[in-house]
């Protein structure tokens, strides 16, 4: 009798029983993870150097265990799959490990129904021995802690010797949490209000295990917005990550507050009207809750009294839920476009939540105080839309998460909330920025393209919220979130100075004639282009060390611009709360230098050249040290760009940079009204200047320090170019050394 088999199909199906087993074992192609599961539900993850070992075991035997390989939007991978039981219900499961880095996702599927959510995987309850914990605490702008938390963010654990292991939920962010308190147990599971798991439902975990701390939070983070599908939007994606704005939220001048001779659009007006008669570059405004119909109740259903009760009564002077999100007449009696036609400038509205007395009710479904109804989110995109806006702010995350229970309790009422939101702004060319967000929602934010900006700390920045600023950073960096420190004043220097180097949106809320222009341009072109570095300040590896062990020494965070290879570092030490440090020691290697450099401290005006094994202390003088190391280019000069910005060799200043033997060759990008740039650097001896499309004042050298300057101006007869949609002169300046 003739098979009906072909022998190609007998083939794969011999390959396919070859594959299934009892248990199962695969190796990354580095030999650095390893994992494994038995048939008896056991398995583990082991990394050969540290010689760490993760294990745990599955409620049931596993059966129809096989090995097979594949890709994914993170990379090729090894994987072994299973089924199990858990409690009565059927599961399927697979432990996938990446080729290309160091990563491992875990994945469970319920295939049956279920009124409780699956048991947490993975669960590892044997973990190596004296590491250190690190998470972030669910309250507002999710500040950091040296312990696990247990909520849905990823929790780091690391030793001594700089080794780090991070896990975190990678689906269902808001209805999802770590276990454990890494020292017995690690694991990822669900809030254990979540009830009603449909059939088929999956839920997936990534780790992250790796030498080097902000290694493993890159690799993470990266891997993460990799599998969601996450364009990482760039530093200067909107107008508010480019531009420098004015902002009147908690904290600015016109915060609930005006010139009562003015009003408040004639107060703004004034404002815009100022800036541009003193030539401050002004691009966009905020506009906080105050515009808007509110009630007089709060999330949590307590009445409060009038926000600032000198100022005439009214439902915009008011702190309670949305009742309808449109500009109030008594603000604006025109209308918001009138003053978006009068101004010229475009706007960023804040927004909160929906109060229980809105007619909004009528319309949508709104679950406690969180609008799940697509509906309402077009209606309002359209309305800011129509009416000058260029970026919707969410607040009070924390808030609408605590008094809408539905969106942790359910599987995907969390996910209608976040994107009827992102969806319906990016259907209107909206960005969107998170405030007072606990760490569900920065994970939550790796899930959109144009969530670009997220706050990172309290309200009102200012020197005791530094050190959780820039731990925050680095989730929101990881995330592909920009931070936003919150508003200050232009007379600030320090908050001016971080809010540049965050690489996130620069914004000043002073007083009418209180404004100070010559700080705001440390931090732009002439143009309101914010010259910043490639990626957020956020700590070293040896902060975490250092803070674990409650060592006092003061905390160092850098953050850096890459030219082609010539990395720039800027960095920052600042005390620790509750540190008697006086003095800090840069250690240019632990700062990934890879060579000589040159130190310079900014606010000093003074360095000098180290070798990359050459430690240095100096004086910390409250509440910071900000330096800049150069690394010492092949013809022996150090560069540091434009001498008056905080961040001299940012690419909108910098377009390029090159070096040789003998030159080292800078493109230099100034606004189309800029006449003249001062650049700075180090050289053994006085260089020499060339200048195409412009030319050069004498080079100023000072052979003490080794520190010259140079001005240098554009041809003004050459028309301006547009570059990255604004119009710029550029100029090519080369140094040589004799």
């Amino acid at each position: 009798m003739r098979s009906i088999f072909s022998p190609s199909l007998v083939l794969i199906f011999v390959l396919a029983a070859a594959m299934v087993s009892s248990a199962g074992t695969i190796t990354s192609s580095s030999g650095a993870l390893t994992a494994t599961v038995d048939a008896s539900g056991a398995y583990s993850l082991a990394a050969s150097s540290p010689g760490w070992q993760f294990s745990g075991s599955l409620p049931s035997p596993a059966h129809e265990v096989a090995v097979s390989k594949g890709q994914d939007a993170v990379g090729s991978y090894q994987q072994i799959s299973f089924t199990f039981q858990d409690a009565a219900h059927p599961m399927n499961g697979f432990i996938r490990l990446y080729d290309s880095n160091d990563l491992v996702l875990f994945s469970q599927t319920v295939l049956q129904a279920s009124a409780a959510p699956p048991l947490p995987f993975p669960n590892f309850t044997t973990l190596p021995h004296d590491l250190f914990s690190f998470s972030y605490t669910d309250r507002a702008f999710a500040p950091p802690k040296f312990e696990l938390e247990k909520n849905s963010q990823p929790g780091l654990l690391f030793d001594r010797q700089d080794n780090a292991l991070i896990i975190s939920p990678a689906s269902h962010f808001i209805c999802s949490r770590l276990v454990g308190d890494g020292t017995t147990q690690i694991g990822s599971g669900f809030y254990p209000d979540l009830k009603n798991i449909p059939a088929n439902f999956t839920q997936q975990t990534l780790v992250a295990l790796t030498h080097g701390i902000n290694h493993a939070w890159d690799i993470w983070g990266n891997a993460l917005t990799d599998l969601q599908g996450k364009k990482r939007p760039a530093n200067d994606a909107d107008i508010i990550l480019k531009y420098y704005g004015y902002w009147t939220d908690n904290g600015a001048a016109y915060w609930y507050n005006y010139d009562l001779a003015k009003g408040y659009q004639g107060t703004l007006q004034a404002v815009v009207d100022s800036y541009r008669s003193e030539k401050i570059p002004l691009h966009y405004l905020q506009l906080d809750s105050w515009w808007y119909h509110k009630t007089l109740t709060g999330a949590d259903g307590k009445q409060q009294k009038p926000k600032n009760p000198k100022l005439p009564e009214g439902d915009w002077n008011r702190y309670g839920g949305t009742v309808e999100y449109k500009a109030h007449p008594f603000v604006f009696p025109k209308g918001m476009e009138a003053f978006h036609q009068a101004t010229g400038l475009p706007f960023v509205t804040h927004n909160r939540w929906i109060d229980p007395t809105s007619p909004y009710h009528e319309r949508y479904k709104i679950s406690g105080i969180a609008a799940v109804d697509r509906g309402f989110w077009d209606e309002i995109a359209t309305y800011l839309k129509d009416n000058g806006v260029i970026a919707y702010e969410q607040d009070w995350l924390v808030s609408i998460l605590a008094n809408s229970p539905e969106l942790s309790s359910t599987v995907d009422l969390g996910d209608a909330f976040f994107d009827g939101m992102a969806n319906a702004c990016k259907a209107q060319g909206l960005s969107v920025q998170y405030c007072m967000g606990t760490p569900r929602c920065f994970l939550e934010g790796s899930r959109y393209d144009n969530l670009t900006t997220i706050r990172v700390s309290g309200d009102r920045f200012e020197a005791r919220k530094y050190h959780d600023f820039l731990y925050t950073s680095r989730l929101a960096e990881s995330l592909g979130i920009w931070p936003w420190v919150d508003v200050f004043k232009s007379t600030e220097v320090d908050n001016l100075l971080l809010s540049t180097l965050s690489a996130g949106p620069v914004g000043t809320g002073d007083a009418l004639g209180k404004e100070n222009r010559d700080n705001i341009l440390k931090a732009m072109r002439a143009d309101g282009v914010i010259i910043k570095p490639d990626v957020p300040l956020t700590p070293i590896d040896s902060a975490y060390i250092n803070e674990a062990q409650d060592a006092d020494v003061p905390l160092l965070a850098t953050t850096y611009t890459n030219h082609d290879g010539l990395k720039i570092i800027y960095g920052v030490a600042l005390a620790r709360p509750q540190s008697a440090a006086t003095t800090v020691t840069i250690d240019p290697a632990e700062l990934g230098c890879k060579g000589p450099v040159y130190l310079y401290d900014y606010f000093a005006g003074t360095g000098q050249k180290l070798d990359k094994r050459s430690p240095v202390s100096t004086g910390l003088i409250a509440p910071l040290a900000y330096f800049i190391a150069s690394p010492i280019t092949r013809c022996g000069i150090a560069f540091l760009g434009d001498a008056d910005k905080f961040v001299g060799t940012g690419k909108k200043r910098i377009l390029s940079l090159h070096d040789d033997d003998s030159h080292l060759t800078a493109e230099i990008l100034l606004a189309a009204n800029e006449d003249a740039v001062t650049l700075k650097g180090y050289a053994p001896q006085a260089p020499e200047v060339s200048v195409q499309g412009g030319h050069n004042r004498p080079v100023q050298y000072d052979p003490a320090t080794g520190l010259f300057t140079v001005t240098v101006e554009p041809d003004m007869s050459i028309a301006p170019e547009t570059i990255d949609g604004d119009a710029t002169r550029k100029i090519t300046v080369a140094f040589q050394t004799k």
